[in-house]
């Protein structure tokens, strides 16, 4: 069985529109009305993904206490598909997906001048998706890339 769905001409923003347009155009039921049903199809536009923002950037000090770096409440993109997450201070910075977690759970960014060790990295992150970060001791700052 195929599912069915009904839309009235105007979407009800134009009380009127049934009115102005012959009955061969009001819908496909009995007697028009503006009723018309179909099969439902959901129409994406490719522009949606394009027509924001291109990025933003952001940056904060992260110290022995885990702070969430970027979360739904404070992503500025609605749309991002990634995110850059760059150490450039003086201790390496963990990172989880957890509010509260263990060092040896989390991925280790370098600090800056670790010879031979990553101190970025790049994430696929919706708009809804937390990072958590922390240090073992000392502080830290971080740079995001939104995008």
């Amino acid at each position: 069985m195929t599912e069915r769905v009904a839309a009235i001409i105007g979407s009800g923003t134009l009380v009127h529109t049934r009115s102005i347009l012959p009955v061969s155009q009001r819908g496909n039921e009995p007697l028009g009305e503006g009723v018309r049903t179909g099969t439902q199809v959901i129409v994406g536009n490719p522009e949606d993904l394009l027509a924001v923002d291109a990025f933003a950037s952001s940056g904060i000090s992260v110290g022995t206490g885990v702070v969430e770096i970027i979360g739904p409440h404070i992503n500025p993109l609605p749309r991002c598909s990634q995110i850059i997450v760059e150490n450039i201070g003086a201790a390496a910075v963990f990172l989880s997906h957890l509010p509260s977690f263990p060092t040896v759970d989390a991925f280790e960014l370098s600090n800056e001048g670790t010879a031979g060790a990553s101190r970025r990295i790049v994430l696929p992150l919706l708009h809804n998706v937390s990072v958590y970060a922390r240090t073992a001791a000392g502080t830290t700052n971080v740079n995001l890339l939104i995008f």
